[in-house]
């Protein structure tokens, strides 16, 4: 993929995932509602890091490879990173996963670890555990999640399981964007509470 394209890839995925002002949300843009705030002992840069990772978890993990939007979570992301995103033709590699798999997912609650500040609070390091379901997939893929799990425990349809994921986020434009993200190779297997 060229410059040229790779721009314009980017472009019209920002231009997508714009707010429209009226309030209303376009159709398959790839946007997520955000959860009510309450009130907390939490910085406001505290409280935005949050819903920012609420959101991307949600977007991330709330998936059907039947009704597939591979880029939901891209509003989340800064420019620079969702350029790389581009380059390494993840929406692609994205609807392959699921496609290939016939996966169904989704997000069931979080629990924060810690969220590590700079000083100059333009930049963070976020740790948490996001308990997630596949509602269904291939055995192929369970199997490949039981091998990353080492087996500890046992993964299968329904099974809720948390993933301790990382995300760098930084302020781009005074809001809070994810500019990487890991998650661990290692889930666990949990009930219904963390």
């Amino acid at each position: 993929m060229n410059k040229l394209n790779i721009i314009q890839k980017v472009l019209e995925v920002i231009q997508e995932t714009l707010p429209i002002s009226d309030g209303t949300i376009k159709k398959d843009c790839g946007q997520v509602d955000s959860e009510v705030v309450t009130p907390t002992n939490d910085t406001e840069d505290e409280q935005a890091i949050k819903g920012l990772s609420k959101d991307f978890a949600k977007a991330l993990i709330d998936r059907d490879f039947e009704h597939l939007d591979s880029r939901a979570e891209y509003h989340l992301y800064t420019v620079d990173y969702l350029i790389e995103l581009i380059k390494n033709n993840d929406e692609n590699s994205t609807i392959k996963l699921f496609n290939e798999n016939k996966i169904k997912s989704k997000y069931e609650d979080c629990e924060f670890l810690s969220i590590t500040l700079t000083a100059g609070q333009e930049q963070a390091e976020v740790v948490y555990n996001v308990r997630s379901c596949v509602v269904s997939a291939d055995d192929k893929y369970f199997k490949l999640l039981n091998k990353n799990n080492k087996k500890k425990n046992t993964i299968s349809a329904g099974t809720p399981f948390s993933t301790i994921y990382t995300l760098s986020v930084k302020k781009e434009r005074g809001t809070w964007k994810i500019g990487k993200f890991k998650a661990s190779e290692e889930n666990i297997k949990i009930g219904t509470h963390f």
